[in-house]
């Protein structure tokens, strides 16, 4: 008996001490605005669940604005032409909203992760451009690029603007394209675990699909697919 009551009261007190803690991490939204004076990347790699906003520009500018003491623990730097946002403290899984705002010359490719939001705009001309969604992560993006090199899993989902050549992807994990209004001459799409792709093709369209994935297409490209798990591949 006094096992169990010595027992119950321990329970007691880890159950307030961890509500009183994930109080104190969230704690007083207190707004606060931060300037990074970093240049000479071309990619981006980014893994929390940020709200960023990525536009072409002729200078480099990396602005973040939310909770001052989440600001206090971002960490933004570069390595070997990339640039890279995250939180120091990892165990601190409650925060408040991260706005992260880029503006850069040309870019290359994106890796975010983490439930992140983002927005890419205004990059023309460039040559080949890799994204990276996982973790349930969005991401609107309008470009024009000769190759488009797509990777999304974890329930990620991707909404494609713009034109390219070749567009090449992988989507697993029940992750979605959207690429109706991204027009490309050639796709290579490989799908599993239930996810799904739209896309616009004029010349060629190879499609590897399992896992009861589906991919709808507009234009009359030739087709070349393999099919399996009750995946369809069907003309809009």
């Amino acid at each position: 008996m006094k096992f169990t009551t010595i027992l119950s009261a321990f329970f007691i007190f880890a159950l307030v001490s961890l509500t009183s803690c994930d109080f104190e991490r969230v704690g007083p939204y207190e707004e606060d605005e931060r300037s990074y004076g970093l240049t000479n990347f071309d990619r981006l790699d980014m893994g929390s669940a940020f709200d960023i906003t990525v536009e072409q520009g002729s200078n480099f500018s990396i602005e973040a604005r939310g909770n001052s003491r989440d600001l206090d623990d971002l960490d933004i730097y570069t390595s070997n032409g990339t640039l890279h946002a995250q939180y120091r403290n990892h165990y601190r899984n409650r925060r408040y909203d991260m706005n992260i705002r880029i503006t850069m010359p040309t870019l290359r490719g994106v890796d975010f992760s983490g439930a992140s939001r983002s927005e890419i705009t205004g990059f023309r001309g460039l040559r080949e451009f890799d994204i990276k969604l996982t973790g349930a992560s969005r991401s609107t993006v309008d470009l024009d690029a000769a190759r488009t090199n797509i990777d999304l899993s974890g329930a990620s989902d991707l909404d494609l603007k713009g034109t390219s050549a070749l567009l090449v992807g992988e989507l697993s994990g029940a992750s979605k394209l959207e690429g109706f209004d991204y027009p490309v001459d050639e796709a290579e799409l490989d799908l599993s675990g239930a996810s799904s792709a739209r896309v616009r093709v004029t010349k060629r369209l190879d499609v590897t699909a399992s896992g009861a994935s589906s991919v709808r297409y507009r234009g009359v490209p030739e087709l070349r697919s393999k099919l399996s798990g009750s995946s369809t591949l069907r003309q809009d």
